[in-house]
């Protein structure tokens, strides 16, 4: 949708420049003018679209020219045939040079972002590693807060911060004793304080890193936060970023419906209730509202 509006206006800005030559005093000079749609093109759309705007602002002078010679005639009556054409090379010639170092730009990113989506996935794999207990739990939960974000309508970018937050969730994790992320028994009172800690930890590891994950750092630092002010720092409501909110949910259904060693998982129908019950509480209702809409058609109920 966005690619048909920016050739939209390229369309626009060509034809808008055409009337303009036409109009001008000094065509010759505003003939010019045409480096403008095509630059935009070229920059914004590529190597492709910015040669097929210089190419029609090229027909478009032709066009002009060959209805009326006169049109870009000289004071002595001549047509100043080499500069028109010289225009209408370099017009071309400044379209695929623009595009092609767009095109190389975005390649680079490209490859960047396989680089990044890579190494989130490994990383992702890692965290879950540490715990064998919660083997593929980030990914089943970033994909979860996902569906979450965008039924709720959230920008593609912030759906992104959601999605990479929910990969790294438990990065504070790697920080934290195997004896307690895998002890087989329910954790003492020093042992869940220790397990509290890893959001607190897991943003300390992820700030230096700033850049692409600068975002996220809110969202990791308060998926464990409560709706009421209950939650592991206190903050309550809106305080709580949206993001987090919606990580709470898809990380408390994927714990409630896995197996610990001292418990059996609960079915989708049992952890969706604690949901409900817990809605206002723990959870923004907003939210486990919108988790129940995507999740009806994928759960069985048992």
């Amino acid at each position: 949708m966005l690619r048909h509006f920016e050739i939209a206006v390229v369309i626009v800005l060509v034809a808008a420049t055409g009337f303009a030559v036409l109009v001008a005093a000094n065509k010759l000079a505003f003939l010019n003018f045409f480096y403008i749609p095509v630059l935009v093109a070229a920059y914004f759309l590529g190597r492709r679209q910015g040669v097929l705007a210089s190419i029609a602002a090229v027909l478009m002078v032709m066009l002009y020219a060959t209805i009326n010679p006169a049109l870009f005639s000289e004071n002595n009556g001549d047509v100043p045939v080499l500069n028109v054409a010289l225009w209408g090379g370099f017009t071309v010639l400044t379209a695929f040079v623009v595009g092609t170092l767009y095109e190389v730009k975005e390649g680079a990113l490209r490859d960047l972002r396989q680089a990044y989506e890579g190494i989130l996935e490994i990383l992702a794999k890692f965290i879950d590693s540490v715990d064998k207990h919660t083997k593929d739990h980030s990914v089943r939960v970033s994909t979860m807060a996902v569906q979450i974000a965008q039924h709720m309508g959230l920008a593609p970018a912030e759906v992104d911060n959601v999605r990479v937050a929910g990969l790294l969730h438990d990065v504070g994790k790697v920080e934290i004793s195997i004896e307690v992320l895998r002890k087989a028994s329910e954790l003492d009172a020093d042992e869940w304080a220790v397990i509290k800690s890893h959001p607190r930890k897991g943003t300390a590891m992820l700030r230096p890193i700033g850049g692409l994950l600068r975002d996220i750092l809110p969202v990791v630092e308060c998926h464990h936060e409560s709706f009421d002010g209950s939650g592991y720092n206190g903050l309550k409501g809106d305080a709580i970023p949206l993001g987090a909110r919606i990580l709470a949910v898809a990380d408390s259904y994927d714990a409630m419906v896995s197996d610990r060693p001292y418990r059996s998982g609960r079915t989708p129908k049992q952890a969706i209730a604690e949901l409900e019950a817990c809605r206002g509480k723990q959870f923004d209702p907003a939210v486990v509202d919108a988790f129940k809409t995507v999740m009806f058609a994928q759960i069985e109920y048992a």
